[in-house]
């Protein structure tokens, strides 16, 4: 008998050369793991992405700065105020919820928001009905409602300590007592901005006086109030007596602006492995990622995105929205992600032109336009009929290249240019900025054209007409 041969390896299966066009039905399953592997893979990453945040340069000094504040009002009995400045998603609710969490004694600490307290009274009841779940003790109780209603059989209350809303008279009252509570306390206003456009500001000025007037050694507990919003001119919005009383300080923050960051946080979620694994599945994405990172246009779209904003909530919003994200538009008859999706995702995210369709506008209509332009570089922001009827005319006589027609038949140009003028008012590009009257002829109403010279420029340069251009471009 002969000798048995060797037996040759088992081969590996080779890697996919090209990526099919629609998914066999039997990798349908493998489709539905990867789709929620990268969604949870993705909300990993907005946690992760705040602690990575902090880790920078400029949100260090401000989460260390923000620790120190709160360790005097914590451990001394301080009273103190500061701002935390900083684009959305910067991480500066981070910053704040990490400096409360690291203090060695618990604070109570009162959360309100500019978007829900939309004047001090409403505030007012939140801070009571805070102070009274942390404490345990009724704020305010004995008043009644404005109304006289019973809201006891009232479904759409939340469960828990019934707080009136108070008279705005009360909150010196109860902001004052603030200190004299047996635990510091930490006041967190968010979106601090629209605070400052209560009537009279009233509660920041109760606020910051209060913590202002806080001293050490009197025998009361600290204080420290905490604005957090976007806009750097905050301070600008406060009145007069509330700046006076407010400390100065004010901690920014910044989210990585590198762009090779953001790369590495899109492929880690696309690249989330499911389990188990799959050996023909596994392969066959692996290529179709390399692909689509490798796509200059992807590329393209991605840091033009990061050049615009750095709030990773718009990357979640571009992989995730629903129907146009690129992770929610995976199917079977297109189970990989493409430069069209992402285009498409990005494009829902960003403002929307108001007028697409100033291109195809009549000739006489974008006549008007470029007259209210040379309207406004003159000075005159707002003008009339008659006003850029003059101006076009002028300019109908100047030029030869100005045909007035309709369906190629001449017709009145007065009567041309009002019925593109009532055109134009009626698409909201010219808003009227006087009250109606009937004293006032139609023709010399006064009016404000929306557009832009860029957007005007736009349509005119879409439009070809060399006549227009040049009557344009004389406006600058």
């Amino acid at each position: 008998m002969s000798p048995k041969k060797d037996q040759p390896p088992a081969s590996r299966p080779q890697s996919p050369t090209r990526i099919p066009r629609n998914l066999p039905s039997h990798l349908g399953t493998c489709l539905r793991l990867q789709k929620c592997a990268m969604l949870l893979e993705l909300q990993n990453c907005s946690m992760e992405f705040s602690e990575d945040a902090i880790l920078g340069p400029t949100n260090t000094a401000a989460s260390q700065q923000l620790k120190d504040l709160l360790a005097g009002t914590v451990t001394r009995g301080e009273g103190n105020s500061c701002f935390v400045l900083g684009p959305r998603g910067s991480g500066k609710t981070t910053i704040v919820d990490r400096a409360v969490a690291s203090l060695d004694q618990t604070p109570i600490v009162i959360r309100l928001s500019g978007h829900t307290e939309l004047n001090d009274r409403l505030a007012l009841r939140e801070i009571a009905r805070q102070l009274s779940l942390q404490t345990g003790k009724t704020y305010l109780g004995e008043l009644n409602n404005d109304d006289g209603q019973d809201d006891d059989d009232n479904p759409f209350l939340d469960a828990g300590p019934s707080i009136d809303i108070p008279p705005p008279s009360h909150l010196p009252a109860l902001v004052s007592a603030l200190t004299t509570l047996s635990r510091p306390v930490v006041v967190i206003l968010d979106a601090f901005d629209l605070f400052a456009l209560h009537a009279r500001q009233a509660l920041l000025y109760c606020l910051l006086d209060t913590a202002q007037s806080c001293r050490v050694g009197q025998g009361h507990n600290g204080i420290a109030v905490i604005g957090v919003t976007t806009r750097i001119d905050t301070i600008n919005l406060l009145e007069k007596r509330v700046k006076s009383r407010f400390s100065g300080r004010m901690l920014r923050t910044a989210a990585p602006t590198e762009f090779s960051f953001w790369m590495k946080l899109i492929e880690r979620v696309l690249r989330a492995r499911i389990e188990p694994p799959e050996e023909e599945w596994e392969p066959l994405w692996t290529l179709a990622i390399d692909n689509f990172i490798a796509d200059r246009k992807v590329l393209e779209q991605i840091q033009e995105t990061v050049a615009v904003t750095h709030d990773i909530r718009v990357l979640q919003r571009i992989l995730v929205r629903r129907l146009i994200g690129v992770v929610a538009a995976l199917a079977s008859s297109s189970p990989f992600p493409t430069c069209a999706q992402l285009i498409s995702a990005v494009h829902a995210q960003r403002i929307r032109d108001p007028f697409p369709h100033l291109s195809t506008l009549p000739y006489p209509s974008i006549c008007l336009l470029i007259a209210a332009v040379h309207a406004h570089t003159a000075g005159h922001d707002a003008v009339t009929f008659e006003m850029l009827y003059d101006t076009f005319r002028e300019q109908y006589r100047a030029s030869a290249a100005a045909p007035i027609q309709v369906a190629g038949g001449s017709i009145g140009m007065s009567r041309c240019t009002r019925e593109g003028f009532e055109r134009l008012i009626g698409e909201r590009i010219f808003i009227c900025v006087t009250a109606s009257s009937t004293s006032i002829a139609p023709g010399f109403a006064r009016y404000r054209s929306v557009l832009t010279w860029d957007d005007i420029k736009k349509a005119v340069d879409k439009m070809g007409k060399t006549s227009l251009k040049k009557w344009l471009t004389k406006a600058q």
